[in-house]
C-alpha cells in the first residue's frame, strides 16, 4: 500500500495535477492523515464484488470537492489493513452505489 501511495506521489506530478511535488507529497500526506483519523469513525460498507477480492469493508473519504477516495481494507477488532486505494475517476468506482 505504501509503494502505491508513493507511485501516487510521482502520478499526481508528473500528469500535471500539480505543478510542485512538494504539492503532490501533501496531498498523499493529508490523504493519508485523513484515512488513519477517520477510519474507525466512518460507516464501513461491505465491498461490492467488483472489490471485494482486496478486502471485505470499504470508507470513503472526500479530501476535495472534486475527488473522492475508497479504502479497502480488513478489520480485526480495534486494526485496520488497508489492501486498496481508488477514487471517484478509477474503473472500480463505476460498480458503486453508496
Amino acid at each position: 500500500m505504501l509503494l502505491y501511495l508513493n507511485d501516487l506521489v510521482d502520478v499526481l506530478f508528473y500528469e500535471n495535477y500539480f505543478s510542485v511535488k512538494e504539492s503532490a507529497i501533501d496531498y498523499v500526506v493529508k490523504l493519508i492523515d485523513l484515512v488513519e483519523n477517520q477510519i474507525d469513525k466512518k460507516k464501513h460498507h461491505i465491498t461490492p464484488q467488483s472489490v471485494s477480492v482486496y478486502g471485505e469493508y470499504l470508507i470513503n473519504l472526500k479530501i476535495n470537492p472534486k475527488t473522492t477516495w475508497y479504502f479497502v481494507f480488513n478489520k480485526n477488532e480495534n486494526q485496520y489493513l488497508v489492501s486498496y486505494v481508488f477514487n471517484n475517476y478509477s474503473k472500480e468506482a463505476k460498480y458503486l452505489n453508496l
